[in-house]
């Protein structure tokens, strides 16, 4: 398979478009046109991860972290030209992956045996839409499908959704016009109202999709910015344990499922045999999240909490490490791979540097 299909189904899994403006995922490293058999699959782009890879006969490295965040003034970086010398490619996927359908945090989630309840914040990297067109009353089914096939009508669990009403369209056209089905007199029409909901990484193909398939000579299509953001995508999950558990049996089983050295637990004054209901979680860097977990969670588990965040939290925090809360995201890389008939090698656990070189003393 060519690198540039691997970015296609991409789009599909994790799309590009629901990464912050300040990130850098998608090909890092590559030509799109290279063939793909095996992938080796990491956190980050280490030394060791090159040096497994090239070990296992692949040619591409698919990431969380990526290997280029800064600007590049120069190429002399002796991993970069390792990497470039053997002609491996390099794909991150990165807060793309954080908040997709299937995310980071769901794969987080899983390992610690949590049911999903929901997004812990509506935060992603794209703007929503609603595209309004009116189109003749026979041409609506055609118009609606070609949307949806676009990428169009699709909010939280649920495909192809639109509105539809009907209503009269008047018009005057000028001496060189061509409506649609003019008899020389006729001045209005009836139609379709029609409203479909899209984010913004999708918007221009799904205009384009309706543009082809509306049979005026001048369509009318409107798309303007809503605040309302689509469920399927966001930050972080509020999640419960179908089980009566407290929160010092809660930090031994994240310590236990992350195989983690240890974790760290802040009680905020909290009994720690008091049974939780609620349980927030956020793989990697959750901090920025703490203030809403506040609102919906009994309990916090994410990674690289600050002493000050500690302290100012206001509800119990697990701290179990960035590495160790996005690692299981890892199998959810590998999953993705093997459904595009690739052969995956998963980075083990103690192969990162991070585990090879932190000392619990």
């Amino acid at each position: 398979m060519k690198i540039i299909e691997i970015m296609k189904q991409i789009e599909e899994f994790a799309p590009l478009g629901l990464a912050f403006s300040w990130d850098n995922s998608g090909l890092q490293i590559g030509d799109i046109n290279s063939e793909v058999e095996n992938v080796y699959i990491t956190l980050d782009v280490t030394q060791t991860a090159v040096q497994k890879a090239l070990e296992n006969g692949c040619q591409l490295i698919l990431s969380h972290h990526p290997l280029i965040f800064g600007q590049l003034k120069n190429i002399t970086n002796p991993l970069y030209l390792e990497i470039i010398k053997n002609n491996l490619s390099i794909i991150s996927l990165h807060t793309n992956l954080d908040v997709a359908e299937k995310s980071v945090n769901h794969s987080l989630a899983q390992k610690l045996g949590l049911e999903v309840i929901g997004s812990l914040s509506s935060e992603t990297g794209t703007t929503n839409y609603i595209i309004v067109v009116y189109c003749p009353i026979e041409d609506a089914e055609k118009i609606m499908q070609s949307a949806w096939n676009a990428g169009a009508g699709k909010k939280g669990n649920y495909y192809n959704c639109a509105n539809k009403q009907n209503s009269e369209g008047y018009y005057k056209a000028a001496k060189n016009a061509k409506p649609y089905k003019d008899s020389g007199v006729k001045d209005h029409i009836a139609e379709t109202c029609l409203q479909f909901c899209c984010e913004g990484f999708r918007l221009n193909e799904v205009l384009d999709a309706i543009r082809q398939n509306h049979p005026y000579e001048t369509p009318l299509i409107y798309h303007y910015e809503v605040m309302n953001p689509n469920p399927a995508y966001g930050l972080g999950l509020i999640c419960k344990y179908n089980a009566a558990i407290n929160l010092q049996d809660l930090a031994i089983l994240v310590k236990e499922r992350l195989n983690c050295s240890q974790v760290k637990l802040w009680t905020a004054n909290c009994e720690l045999y008091k049974n939780i209901s609620r349980i927030a979680v956020c793989g990697g860097s959750g901090s920025s999240l703490i203030s809403v977990a506040q609102n919906y969670a009994d309990v916090f588990i994410t990674g690289d909490i600050s002493y000050h965040s500690f302290l100012e939290s206001k509800i119990p925090l697990i701290d179990a490490g960035h590495f160790y809360t996005e690692y299981p995201s890892l199998q959810l890389l590998a999953d993705f791979v093997e459904r595009l008939k690739l052969h995956p090698f998963l980075m083990l656990q103690n192969e990162h540097l991070y585990a090879q070189n932190l000392l619990i003393l």
